[in-house]
């Protein structure tokens, strides 16, 4: 019994022996996988945060910055923003989509007009004028514009209006609460690529940005710049953003075709093809047109002549004139062209606002004018408004588009004199008046004028400015240069003080002459300098001579612009004329 109690107890022992080592290895399992767990959820965590692709969503109304029935503007895949940096958006109202006016004006089209006298919108086409009023419809029964107050801000157009008159194609997406448009006035061509398995489009170049939206494989990607391993690009359900290179094939260019009907906008010029060569003769009264013939006797090379015979007198944009049927005649007798000039300033001072803005008015003045010239055989009407305020530019260009479709269908020249382009007075908009009219004369006179600083009337530079700004805007072939007939003396007294006389060519060579003006050529502005001391005043000149004036017509060949045009007739020796005849008769 005793040594069966002691085997019992032997088992016992190595039962409990055995049992101690499991239970050693059961906790070394399990640490151990503690362990790996722990560091496999620190390798998933730090791959998560470092190679996995983020899956989170972006603030697509943060992004685009509309909501509700607010639409975002893309025009050539940029979206449009206002100068604070607040995005430019337009309207969904009944389902159509209404852009504002202005940002139609700055980045489409130019040719809309606000009549804000009658409520409406009028669009100048070559033969008529359309005039479209509040609730008028298009002819899919869609409402034209609409307006919301009463300034051009709170006016808006429908797309499919400004489609109608403009040459652009578009895509809208309205689907969610950030609706956008997507507008093409570029019809260049353009890459596309086809999504080879599913991809997320992110607002930057690496999968750790955020998701615009999700691509599967067959869909179709505009892209718009490509880098090294992403692309940035614009995809078929609206956004813009960057995927990865790896994620595309297929590759092809596509052309964009468009289908608009462009109205073609017909110019009358010189049926001989000549340049034009033009004489401004300064007429102000009736009896002063006896002195055409006079005035014009030692005239060689010139075919157009352009009396200035209409005068503004009133604010309602009534006028006196001093047109004779003798004048005409006589003109064509001599081979010249009439282009009768209305100017706003030899009456005094009129307020152009009042007509100017008023359709009425400016369809009286429009009708009135051209029945004078149709009737008296007047071939042309040239338009001298000068020191229009920067708040009737549009008002202005207007008129002359309505004058435009009057002149074209009565088949009278149309031409309108201009001051060299600059920003200040960019609102006179020579590149819309050259759409409409048939003729833009640019003023290359007065860059130094009585009351201001002393200078060239007309500088070489001057010239070359007023030559290159208008052909950037204008046809060459219907840009005219005109050059003065004229110059300045400016006079200095002991106080300081500059004034000048303007005084025309001949009699300033006259002046100089008597006076023993030694003249120095100064290259850079291209004209003769002389100065003198005549008492107590000290006199200075910028010539304009011989010398002078062959510069700037050399100026105005080497351009092959549409002709040339002087300052006035009766200022410049006769001898003068031989060079500037640009058609070499």
């Amino acid at each position: 019994m005793a040594k069966e109690l002691k085997s019992l107890k032997k088992r016992q022992q190595s039962r409990k022996q055995a049992s101690g080592k499991k239970s050693k290895t059961v906790a070394f399992m399990t640490m151990f996988l503690l362990i790996t767990m722990s560091v496999a959820a620190v390798v998933f965590y730090v791959y998560e945060k470092k190679y996995a692709p983020s899956r989170e969503i972006a603030d697509k109304a943060e992004y685009f910055g509309v909501s509700g029935d607010d639409v975002a503007l893309f025009l050539n895949d940029e979206q449009a923003f206002q100068e604070s940096g607040e995005p430019v958006t337009g309207k969904m109202i009944n389902g159509g989509i209404f852009i504002p006016y202005e940002w139609v004006m700055s980045n489409l089209n130019r040719g809309y007009y606000w009549a804000k006298d009658t409520n409406k919108i009028l669009y100048t086409l070559p033969t008529e004028v359309k005039s479209y009023g509040l609730g008028d419809t298009l002819d899919d029964g869609s409402t034209a514009f609409l307006r919301v107050g009463d300034s051009t801000d709170d006016l808006f157009l429908n797309i499919k209006f400004v489609s109608e008159y403009t040459d652009i194609r578009y895509s809208t997406h309205l689907e969610d609460d950030t609706k956008r448009v997507f507008m093409f006035d570029n019809w260049d061509d353009y890459s596309v690529a086809t999504v080879s398995r599913r991809e997320s489009v992110r607002l930057l170049g690496g999968i750790k940005s955020e998701i615009l939206t999700n691509l599967k494989a067959g869909d179709k990607v505009k892209i718009l710049e490509s880098m090294e391993n992403w692309s940035k690009v614009q995809t078929e359900d609206g956004y813009i953003g960057f995927m990865r290179n790896n994620r595309m094939s297929k590759e092809t260019v596509v052309t964009p075709e468009s289908s608009f009907d462009a109205p073609e906008y017909t110019h009358i010029t010189r049926s001989d093809g000549s340049k034009v060569v033009l004489g401004f003769h300064q007429v102000t009264s009736t009896a002063a047109n006896e002195y055409m013939e006079s005035i014009t006797s030692g005239v060689s090379g010139m075919n157009v002549i352009a009396p200035t015979w209409f005068v503004l007198d009133s604010d309602e944009g009534g006028f006196k004139h001093y047109w004779t049927q003798d004048y005409v005649d006589k003109a064509h007798a001599k081979g010249y062209q009439v282009w009768a000039t209305v100017n706003n300033f030899d009456a005094g001072n009129i307020d152009e606002s009042v007509f100017l803005k008023s359709t009425e008015l400016r369809q009286a003045l429009v009708s009135n004018l051209v029945a004078v010239a149709a009737a008296g055989g007047i071939d042309g009407l040239n338009i001298d408004f000068e020191l229009i305020p920067e708040s009737l530019g549009r008002d202005y260009v207007q008129f002359m588009r309505e004058l435009s479709v009057a002149c074209r269908n009565a088949g009278i020249i149309l031409s309108a004199d201009c001051y060299v382009p600059y920003d200040y007075n960019s609102y006179y908009d020579i590149e819309q008046l050259g759409k409409y009219i048939d003729y833009v004369l640019i003023m290359c006179y007065d860059e130094h004028y009585g009351g201001g600083d002393e200078g060239s009337v007309a500088s070489i530079g001057y010239v070359n400015r007023g030559i290159s700004e208008a052909t950037k805007a204008v046809d060459k072939d219907r840009v005219l240069i005109a050059v003065p007939f004229y110059t300045r003396v400016w006079i200095t007294n002991t106080a300081g003080e500059t004034s000048s006389d303007a005084m025309g060519i001949s009699d300033v060579m006259k002046w100089a002459a008597s006076k023993g003006v030694e003249f120095t050529w100064d290259s850079e502005l291209g004209q003769n300098f002389g100065q003198i001391q005549d008492g107590d005043l000290v006199k200075k000149v910028w010539m304009e001579d011989y010398q002078s004036m062959q510069l700037k017509v050399d100026a105005v060949k080497e351009a092959d612009v549409g002709g040339i045009g002087a300052w006035k007739l009766g200022q410049e020796p006769s001898d003068m004329w031989p060079i500037l005849d640009l058609n070499g008769r």
